[in-house]
């Protein structure tokens, strides 16, 4: 048996566990590398089917795990400090508090414990208790911002309204006035002084609008039509039309506010639904912080565990679970969101984003139809579809999608450049190359020259041996744009190759097979430079292994590649450029990268 100082001395050695913090890498690629173990009677197999399910990210198993190994007596502070983290980063407050309060003795950093111990406390309604807790934790962005508005709702609580708005004052700056205004608002509203909350709402609304959150313009809102100020209400949601890209949320929200009256409740009726809304506050702080995902979800388990039903929280969650690759249990959180929720609309469009990287695209297509008929004519879910089926080589319906989008657009702008990029694509693979040309020159003018637009139109002028100075010239622009783009390397690489300067071609194509070492296409194209620059062994190789890579493998022409691995290339046609001045340039890219 392998004692567990040495196993994790081992999983060290290859990357996988970092003995500095005491924490396993979150590395996606080795993830699905490793299964649990099952061995029910033996205290360090639990620890390691905990540590493994941990490495994976799937924190049910990894809980579980861990607490049967403290069960069964391997109790120490970093099985304890990854047990209750796990749980609170669930939602599991209770069995979180239980964990952390046995650490506690031995905890170097009793902050996060506090914390624990103090959400606990303010949810039983031990609102002094709580407070006295959170006093222990000294760190600056506690004393700040997150204790004033703890503090703030612990005192409306207890029915301490001067004392709230007094622990607030320490916001009342410029840094975080915003998120003053807004709690001390809703606390005015807690205690039905609309005249105070007026007054808070409105500085947000004079001067902190570009500050607003979506969340601020619902509880504003709310708060206008419960006072009988509903088209001052829709006309604060309307300026914010032309701003932003909310367009639907917006109209939704609207629509509700249109729909409401002064017996509409409160969006924020309790001091534990105003703690939510703390805690929702802090996890946005942290998701903005580079590396600050772990401290966001946890915070944004706090959150929810005051206030599950707060949609705004929900997608932010499951944002924090996409950042981490964790799309699955990002999609629940967007399945959890009704529909007639001013979130319903991203929700659905981020679960079909989601399905289409996780490669589900038939259940992404369901996903968008079903949208498509609650939103009608709207351009982003016509192009989602149309880019769903275009991956899952449905190209007809593709195109039928994209013009639809395309006919959706009021004016043609820059921002548009993609869905024609899109449809030339799905034109190319239905084989009408007038119409792909058509499109991949608006385009190309719409997107002031993209480099994958240049590249794609060149390289396909290349293939077609049509507008063969054209093409050179598109390609060297796309590579002088983007010089570590590995698909245009390989047009660059073609570009000697077709030239007959194998030499070159060989240098560019093995750059971009660097750079993208897993495509069939770049792989079938050193292939051929090999065998003409005299690499024979290693072309043969290359051809092999491109019939056995995905990625842009429906582009292999693999009949032709299996007959190159039998017979080699007898001959290939050698293009002449006239243009001198292209001559110059490819010889200046040689000189530039060598």
């Amino acid at each position: 048996m392998l004692k567990i100082g040495y196993i994790i001395t081992l999983l060290s050695g290859i990357g996988l566990f970092n003995s500095c913090t005491g924490t396993f890498l979150n590395i996606p690629e080795v993830q699905n590398k490793f299964i649990y173990l099952e061995r029910k009677e033996s205290i360090y197999g639990n620890y390691l089917a905990g540590r493994v399910a941990h490495l994976r990210r799937d924190y049910d198993n990894a809980s579980k795990y861990y607490i049967k190994s403290l069960e069964k007596g391997l109790v120490n502070p970093d099985i304890l400090g990854k047990t209750y983290s796990i749980l609170a980063s669930k939602g599991d407050i209770e069995n979180a508090v239980k964990y952390a309060n046995i650490a506690k003795a031995d905890d170097k950093d009793k902050s996060f414990v506090d914390t624990l111990n103090a959400v606990y406390e303010f949810k039983k309604g031990n609102y002094g208790f709580s407070r006295s807790i959170l006093a222990n934790v000294k760190e600056k962005t506690y004393t700040k911002l997150i204790t004033p508005l703890f503090n703030a709702w612990a005192y409306t609580g207890e029915g301490k309204y001067d004392e709230a708005i007094k622990s607030l004052e320490v916001l009342n700056n410029n840094e975080t006035i915003t998120v003053y205004n807004l709690h001390a608002g809703l606390i005015s509203e807690y205690f039905d002084f609309s005249d105070k909350a007026e007054k808070y709402y409105n500085y947000i609304i004079k001067n902190n609008a570009n500050d607003i959150s979506f969340r601020a313009l619902q509880i504003i809102s709310n708060f206008m039509v419960r006072n009988n100020q509903k088209d001052d209400a829709i006309s604060l949601i309307n300026k914010y039309y032309g701003a932003t890209n909310l367009k639907e949320m917006l109209t939704s929200l609207s629509n509700k506010v249109k729909q409401s009256n002064i017996t509409t409740p409160k969006l924020v009726k309790t001091p534990e639904m105003g703690a939510g809304e703390v805690f929702l506050e802090i996890a946005l702080l942290f998701k903005s912080i580079p590396s600050g995902y772990e401290y966001a979800q946890l915070y944004m388990s706090f959150s929810e565990y005051f206030n599950p039903n707060n949609d705004v929280a929900k997608i932010a969650m499951a944002d924090i679970f996409e950042e981490r690759y964790m799309l699955k249990e990002a999609n629940k959180y967007y399945d959890s969101i009704k529909k007639d929720s001013e979130m319903y609309y991203p929700a659905q469009i981020k679960k079909a984003n989601n399905l289409m990287t996780d490669e589900s695209y038939k259940e992404a297509i369901v996903v968008l139809k079903k949208l498509l008929k609650q939103y009608p004519n709207n351009f982003q879910i016509l192009f989602n579809l149309g880019d769903a089926l275009r991956v899952s080589d449905n190209q007809e319906e593709a195109i039928k999608y994209y013009n639809e989008a395309i006919d959706s657009i009021f004016y043609e702008s820059e921002k548009y450049w993609p869905v024609f990029y899109a449809i030339a694509i799905s034109y190319d693979k239905n084989k009408n190359w007038i119409k792909a040309e058509q499109n991949l020159e608006k385009a190309l003018t719409l997107s002031n020259r993209h480099p994958q637009v240049l590249n794609y139109l060149g390289y396909s002028w290349l293939k077609n041996n049509t507008n063969i100075d054209k093409a050179v010239s598109f390609i060297i622009e796309a590579f002088e744009k983007a010089p570590n783009d590995g698909v245009i390397m390989d047009s660059l690489g073609w570009v000697y190759f077709k030239t007959g300067d194998y030499k070159n071609a060989i240098t560019f194509l093995e750059r971009a097979s660097e750079l993208n070492p897993q495509n069939a296409i770049i792989s079938d194209h050193l292939g051929d430079a090999y065998w003409l620059g005299g690499r024979k062994n290693e072309a043969i190789f290359l051809w092999k292994q491109a019939l056995s890579q995905k990625e842009d493998s429906e582009e292999l022409n693999k009949k032709s590649i299996k007959l190159k691995i039998k017979n080699g290339i007898k001959h290939t046609n050698i293009h002449s450029l006239k243009d001198e001045k292209i001559k110059e340039a490819l010889l200046q890219i040689n000189n530039v990268t060598q």
